[in-house]
């Protein structure tokens, strides 16, 4: 089990994120983040992944009733920290910012 009080580092949550995008998220997103036209939103520059970390966190927990996109609540606090924060600073997006789990856990409450 993921230790709860453990502070990841931006590389070691980017390198968990990329595992956990290809097992989740890479089926509609695509590998680059640039998503299918009209279907899946690219990740690549988008307000979602840019934006507020508390909007994608609900995202990520939530889905979005009305599309494709699934809750996710099933994934652990660190695989969700890890898979936004990769989204955050990957495919094409530069946020800088890491997510903890524990901010993860705290936005499930």
């Amino acid at each position: 089990a993921d230790d709860p009080n453990k502070t990841w580092t931006l590389e070691d949550l980017k390198a968990r994120g990329a595992k956990t995008y290809a097992a989740n998220c890479v089926a509609c997103h695509l590998a680059n983040g640039q998503g299918v036209k009209g279907a899946f939103p690219a990740l690549d520059g988008s307000k979602s992944v840019t934006g507020p970390k508390a909007a994608q966190i609900a995202l990520e927990l939530k889905g979005k009733p009305g599309t494709a996109m699934a809750a996710f609540e099933r994934l652990s606090d660190a695989e969700l920290a890890a898979v936004i924060t990769y989204t955050r600073n990957s495919l094409g997006n530069k946020t800088g910012e890491a997510l903890q789990p524990s901010e993860i856990k705290s936005a499930r409450r």
